[in-house]
């Protein structure tokens, strides 16, 4: 559950104007079939505007736990490195913490939502 949510976290958070969708097809990929259409379409309005300034974005997993789990649901919290490269700018680094909620079908953990925990 945990490997999920950290690769779901880091794909959410990376992003190459080479590739724009790659990332958000790695991440669709893990989600449950009735939320990945609509997430691909929310991050294709931001990686219009990433790719249009060519701007790149590695993610790194810090820090990763179980914040609750059930038979069929669970929450991972992830802390994420994000590493922004765009021409002519200094490297931009951030700490992104992510909260992965999945539910288990057919014994398999799946994505319902990514959403950002909000720094105080």
């Amino acid at each position: 559950m945990v490997q999920i949510a950290t690769t779901m976290a880091e794909a959410t958070a990376t992003f190459t104007p080479q590739n724009p969708t790659g990332a958000a097809e790695k991440a669709a990929a893990l989600m449950v079939p009735e939320r990945a259409e609509a997430f691909k379409q929310n991050v294709a309005k931001s990686s219009a505007d990433l790719a249009h300034r060519n701007v790149t974005a590695q993610a790194l997993t810090l820090s990763a736990g179980v914040e609750a789990l059930g038979p069929s649901m669970g929450t991972v919290t992830t802390v994420l490195r994000v590493i922004q490269n765009a021409p002519g700018q200094p490297p931009d680094q951030a700490v992104v913490a992510l909260r992965v909620a999945l539910t288990k079908r057919d014994g398999q953990w799946l994505v319902l939502d990514v959403s950002p925990i909000n720094q105080r």
